[in-house]
C-alpha cells in the first residue's frame, strides 16, 4: 500500500488520516535510519498538536530524535533539515485544504520532498508496522529556541531585499505564516498591514488566503498598499496584488523568469512549468529566448524535472514557484520577497509582465462517484481526452485524477475550451444503467 498522494499523506482528520498514521510514519522513518534526527513543523490546524504528539512518539519508538520547529511554513522544514543536520523532515499540514483536513509532507536530508522510490520504502515499512499503536502518555517536545527569528534572518539574507517606505499588505490565512510573515517584511523595512495573522486553526483557508483572494482584494481597495501578498495554510502558495489589482499567477511566473533572464541568473535559458501551464506563457517566454519544459502536476514533479535538466526556476499556475537558488521547495515568503525585489528594481509588476497574455482556457474539478468511477482509470481518461480532441481539434486537453481529492481535474485550452469542457463534464455526468 502506498500511503502517499501527490503531495505527501493527506486526509480528513479522524477519518482518512488518524494519529495512528502519524505514529507509523514516525516509527518507519526512524527504523529506516540509524538513530535519525527528524525535524518537524506544523501549521495552525486544531489537529496539528495531536498529530505532532503521535508522530514524535513514533520517532522515539523507532529510536530516533525530534527537533520541534513549532508553527512555521512548509519550506522551513526543508531549510532546517539541511541547516540543523537532520535526516528527515515532516510538515504537518493539509496546505490549502479545509480546516478539518490535515496531512504529513515528508522531506529527505537534502530538504527535498521524498522521491517516489523513498515513498514506496516508507509505505512498505508503515504497512509492516500497521498493527502497532502509540502509548497514551503525551509527548512534550519544546520548540527550538528563537527559531522564528532564525528563519526570518535566513530568508532575508538569501533574497537580499530592502523595502524602506514600501507599504505591504499580507493575508496570513490564519496559517503557518501568521507570525513570521509580518516579522520578515518588518525586518526588511516595509510598512506592514497584516490580516488573518492569528493562530486560529479553525479558520485556516476559510474565506481568506491564496485560494480565496476576494478577501485581500477588498482590503487592497481600502488600505492604499503598493503590494499585497496572500499565503495559503502552509505558506507554499502565493497570490500577488499590485494596488487593488491581482497579478495573475501566470504573469508572476513569467515575471520571475524574465527577471532571472535579464540579470543573467537563469540556468539553461529554460524554466519548468507543468502540463497546466498556459500556452500564452510559453509564447511570451519564447520571445525572450526562454524555453518552457513541462512536468506532471505537483511541485515535487516540477523539482524532479528541474534537477534532471539543471534548471533553477519552475512553478505551477496554482501559485507555487520554485526558485532553487534560495529554497528547495516553494516558499511563499521567499517568493513574495523576490517579487518585491523585482518591483523595487523594475517598477510595476503589471507593466513588467504586460506582454504575457493567456490563451483562452477552462477548467473543472469533477467529483468521482460510484457511477463514473470506471471512467477515471488512466486508460479511460486517455480515451476520453482523445475523443474530445477529435471533436475540438484546436484544443489542448489535460485530464487527470487529483492526488489530494477524490476528483478528476479537467483543463482545456484553446478557442473552443468552454465548449470542450461542457463535453467533458457531460461525459462524467453519465450514470450506470
Amino acid at each position: 500500500m502506498n500511503f502517499f498522494g501527490t503531495d505527501g499523506i493527506r486526509g480528513t482528520y479522524g477519518s482518512t488520516l488518524k494519529d495512528s498514521t502519524a505514529f507509523l510514519l514516525g516509527k518507519s522513518l526512524s527504523l529506516l535510519g540509524d538513530c535519525p534526527i527528524i525535524v518537524i513543523a506544523r501549521d495552525t490546524r486544531l489537529s496539528g498538536d495531536a498529530l505532532f504528539g503521535a508522530l514524535a512518539q513514533g520517532v522515539y519508538a523507532g529510536g530516533g530524535n525530534v527537533i520541534n520547529l513549532g508553527i512555521l511554513p512548509t519550506n522551513a522544514v526543508g531549510h532546517f533539515v539541511r541547516k540543523l543536520g537532520g535526516d528527515y523532515g515532516v510538515m504537518i499540514t493539509a496546505s490549502h485544504n479545509k480546516p478539518e483536513d490535515n496531512g504529513l509532507k515528508v522531506f529527505d536530508r537534502y530538504g527535498v520532498k521524498l522521491c517516489a522510490s523513498k515513498q514506496i520504502a516508507v509505505s512498505r515499512m508503515m504497512s509492516a508496522l500497521v498493527n502497532e499503536r502509540a502509548e497514551e502518555n503525551k509527548i512534550y517536545e519544546p520548540v527550538f529556541y528563537d527559531i522564528d527569528n532564525i528563519y526570518c534572518d535566513d530568508v532575508l539574507r538569501a533574497v537580499g531585499v530592502k523595502l524602506p517606505f514600501v507599504k505591504v499588505a499580507l493575508d496570513c490565512c490564519y496559517g503557518a505564516a501568521y507570525r513570521v510573515a509580518p516579522m520578515i517584511f518588518a525586518k526588511a523595512g516595509a510598512d506592514v498591514i497584516a490580516y488573518c495573522n492569528q493562530s486560529s486553526g479553525g479558520r485556516i483557508n476559510v474565506d481568506c488566503g491564496a485560494t480565496h483572494t476576494e478577501f485581500l482584494a477588498q482590503k487592497m481597495s481600502e488600505n492604499g498598499c503598493a503590494l499585497g501578498f496572500a499565503f495559503d495554510g502552509d505558506a507554499d502558495r502565493l497570490a500577488v496584488f499590485e494596488g487593488a489589482e491581482q497579478v495573475p499567477n501566470n504573469r508572476v511566473f513569467y515575471g520571475i523568469a524574465k527577471y532571472l533572464k535579464e540579470t543573467g541568473k537563469l540556468h539553461g535559458n529554460a524554466v519548468c512549468g507543468t502540463v497546466l501551464t498556459n500556452g500564452g506563457v510559453e509564447q511570451a517566454l519564447s520571445k525572450l529566448g526562454i524555453r518552457l519544459v513541462r512536468s506532471a502536476v505537483g511541485d515535487s514533479n516540477v523539482f524532479d524535472k528541474m534537477v534532471e535538466l539543471s534548471l533553477n526556476f519552475g512553478g505551477e499556475e496554482s501559485g507555487h514557484y520554485l526558485v532553487t537558488d534560495y529554497a528547495t521547495g516553494s516558499d511563499a515568503l521567499v517568493n513574495a520577497l523576490f517579487v518585491c525585489k523585482i518591483f523595487a528594481e523594475k517598477g510595476s509588476i503589471l507593466n513588467y509582465t504586460v506582454e504575457c497574455v493567456d490563451k483562452p482556457c477552462a477548467s473543472a474539478s469533477i467529483p468521482i462517484t460510484r457511477a463514473n468511477g470506471k471512467l477515471t482509470t488512466d486508460a479511460s481518461l486517455a480515451t476520453t481526452a482523445k475523443r474530445i480532441v477529435t471533436l475540438f481539434p484546436s484544443c489542448r486537453i489535460v485530464l487527470r485524477r487529483s492526488g489530494t481529492e477524490n476528483a478528476v481535474r479537467a483543463y482545456l485550452e484553446g478557442d473552443e475550451a468552454s465548449a470542450a469542457l461542457k463535453e467533458v463534464v457531460a461525459t462524467f455526468a453519465q450514470t450506470d444503467k
